[in-house]
């Protein structure tokens, strides 16, 4: 259990990090202005993020692509709350459908053995 919450943990706040990599940017002209502090500050500590997040991820399941379909899903969660919260992109049908399917898949992964 301890595996899963760590896993879980390291990969949100990954995919937290690589969002403001990617898409500060947009909303931030500092960030625009400075892609060496977000390829290094930013960059190396969300690769340390997601080396044991896959590590942890693929001890608790035993299968790299299991980890994968975790990770992905997280991310696609951390990018609609973000770019929702922070850029104001608003919820389409097709957005709340790919969410409902990333929880799903993140539920088929964690739960099925």
């Amino acid at each position: 259990m301890r595996e899963t919450l760590l896993a879980i943990l390291f990969l949100t706040l990954a995919q937290t990090g690589a969002w403001f990599q990617q898409f500060a940017q947009i909303k931030w002209d500092w960030f625009r202005d400075r892609p060496w502090f977000n390829a290094l500050v930013i960059g190396i500590p969300i690769s340390f993020l997601f080396i044991y997040g896959a590590r942890f991820a693929y001890e608790v399941m035993g299968s790299a692509w299991s980890a994968r379909l975790v990770q992905y899903t997280l991310g696609i969660v951390v990018m609609f709350t973000l770019s929702l919260f922070i850029l104001g992109e608003g919820l389409t049908m097709k957005n709340a459908l790919s969410l409902v399917l990333s929880f799903c898949i993140v539920l088929i992964q964690i739960l099925w053995k």
